[in-house]
């Protein structure tokens, strides 16, 4: 690394090959069910399902502005991955309105046939016997499918609707957003190699070195299955956060490695970023991704022009082929063998001498 590099980073930064000695971990490591992932040992495979949903996401962006990547909203650059804690309630309330929208639209046909039974049964019994149970179960189907083609055009208008009415109140509604995503705020910094996990807003972020939080490969059960979602846990207070927009659940447990290995590379100051689309327009103010890309002639422009559909029947399907038959469980954690080699007291003495 060069003299340029070396200073533009901070003391406490992440070096998969250079990890420092660490104190022994209070507790075992190992958790019934979940696979702790290794650290320094990388598989440089990138994870296929967030990379194709990633390249749809940057492309579109930048059709519509191609200065995108320079707003606040966007989280991810060549210093920080910012990400939140995920709110239940709200995915509850997603989750609930296309269900409360089947039943308003199936309450169209049910008040249809309460107004009409009585006139029906006493023109003719045997007619309203059959006429109208055919128009509950025709009202049903006809709902169900309303439901499917329709919800996500009838959300976005009530959304607009929401929005008019509430244009009065925007600026409240503003700062109240702006102090709630603050609460929730968590980031994974290149720059200085610490972590800030939030832990909701009556308690202050967990923030320390990224070699102190321990991946895991998290087995979660749901209707239709076992599926995985990476955890990290705090190795010397036993804290744990998988309720994040990093912890998506997959389907395969391959994803979530990949994405440890992503994520390590990130914030490893001797490896390029991961070339990945959300990033790939700060890679030339990052040194050592400079560095690289100017040696290997990388197009700066490679995922926002790619056509991506070619891709994924080309390059994409060996990628996940790589990415599926790697041998995960044969990687070797270059941290583990430093555990123990300095006791906590002196751990911390150091940390505060470099942070100083």
């Amino acid at each position: 690394m060069t003299e340029t590099t070396s200073s533009h980073y901070g003391p406490n930064t992440y070096r998969g090959g250079a990890i420092p000695p660490l104190p022994k971990a209070p507790k075992e490591r190992s958790r019934l069910g979940e696979d702790l992932l290794p650290f320094g040992d990388y598989a440089y495979i990138d994870p296929h399902q967030q990379v194709c949903a990633d390249a749809e996401l940057v492309q579109h962006m930048d059709q519509k502005d191609k200065q995108f990547y320079e707003s606040g909203d966007w989280w991810w650059d060549h210093q920080r991955i910012r990400f939140i804690k995920s709110q239940l309630g709200l995915s509850v309330l997603l989750m609930a309105f296309p269900v409360a929208y089947f039943f308003f639209l199936l309450s169209v046909p049910y008040f249809f046939i309460l107004s009409i039974s009585d006139a029906v049964f006493e023109y003719n019994r045997t007619f309203a016997s059959i006429a109208i149970p055919l128009v509950a179960i025709v009202g049903f189907c006809l709902a169900m499918i309303a439901t499917v083609y329709t919800t996500q055009p009838a959300f976005n208008g009530l959304a607009k609707i929401i929005s008019f009415l509430l244009t009065p109140f925007h600026k409240w509604f503003a700062s109240r957003t702006n102090r709630y995503m603050q609460n929730r705020q968590s980031e994974l910094n290149r720059q200085t190699g610490m972590v800030s996990f939030a832990q909701g807003k009556k308690k202050p972020p967990l923030v320390a070195p990224f070699i102190e939080f321990d991946g895991y490969v998290e087995r979660v059960i749901q209707r239709g299955g076992i599926f995985y979602r990476l955890m990290f846990v705090h190795r010397y207070t036993g804290k744990q956060f998988n309720q994040t927009s990093l912890s998506a659940i997959v389907d395969h447990k391959h994803e979530v490695h990949a994405t440890w290995d992503m994520l390590q590379r990130y914030m490893d100051v001797s490896q390029p970023l991961p070339d990945v689309p959300r990033l790939e327009p700060f890679r030339h103010l990052d040194p050592t991704t400079a560095e690289y890309d100017q040696k290997t002639g990388r197009d700066p422009r490679f995922w926002r022009d790619l056509d991506l559909e070619a891709w994924k029947r080309g390059d994409g399907a060996a990628h996940l082929k790589a990415q599926i038959e790697y041998p995960w469980g044969q990687q070797r954690c270059q941290l583990t063998p430093q555990l123990g080699k300095i006791e906590m007291a002196a751990y911390q003495q150091r940390q505060e001498a470099a942070a100083v």
